[in-house]
């Protein structure tokens, strides 16, 4: 993927920042129950598309991009829901990128590839345990990104596949998660791990890519 394709996909940051953050959520409700009203929301992508639901409903929610999705080629999408729930706006998602399915992880909204359209690499490595984990308060964005996929506990696993992080940036992957936001976790899935971010810190959305001619190159954004 050329550099401009990558400065598209980390560009979901600055979407995000056009959306007010509405009042913060119990992390025990579903948020899939969430109500929705009057939602006419348009995006070039899934990506751009998940990223403006997530922040306009102050609701927790990841990406697993499927193998057989374009982010830089890909049909607009738009949904519409009068009046319903979170859960409406997810099947109608779903029903128009018919390789997707969602459910809820964590108290997280998850959308991700039905088996046959998953990466096995991405799938592997969302599930790898990362034996202690810490992470300081007004820890930047690029520099979570960098230590969480620079573990040795995903080594092996990258050289299995032959890829590698793709560590990029543009000026709002400098901002930090927050001020008072830290981490320190122990014996936990990479999932989790980016999980608690978009539950604890002002971040609400996470994706995974893996990208290149061979597919060498993977990367994970807020």
């Amino acid at each position: 993927m050329k550099l401009l394709g990558v400065s598209m996909l980390l560009a979901v940051s600055f979407i995000a920042s056009g959306f007010a953050q509405s009042e913060a959520r119990s992390l025990d409700e579903n948020p899939a129950n969430v109500a929705v009203k009057d939602l006419q929301v348009e995006a070039v992508n899934i990506n751009h598309l998940l990223v403006k639901i997530a922040y306009q409903y102050e609701v927790p929610m990841s990406l697993e991009v499927a193998t057989n999705e374009d982010l830089l080629d890909g049909k607009s999408l738009g949904v519409h829901v009068k009046q319903g729930t979170l859960a409406d706006v997810l099947n109608s998602i779903v029903k128009q990128k018919p390789s997707y399915t969602w459910d809820v992880n964590e108290s997280t909204i998850r959308v991700f590839p039905k088996s046959e359209y998953r990466d096995p690499l991405l799938q592997a490595l969302l599930e790898i345990k990362i034996r202690h984990f810490v992470l300081p308060k007004r820890t930047a964005r690029l520099t979570f990104r960098q230590a969480i996929t620079n573990r040795t506990e995903l080594k092996n696993l990258l050289a299995s596949y032959g890829a590698r992080p793709s560590n990029d940036a543009l000026k709002y992957d400098l901002e930090s998660l927050g001020p008072d936001f830290s981490l320190d976790l122990k014996n936990v899935p990479v999932r989790s791990i980016l999980n608690q971010v978009i539950k604890n810190s002002k971040m609400k959305y996470w994706f995974i890519i893996r990208f290149g001619e061979s597919g060498e190159s993977f990367l994970i954004n807020f």
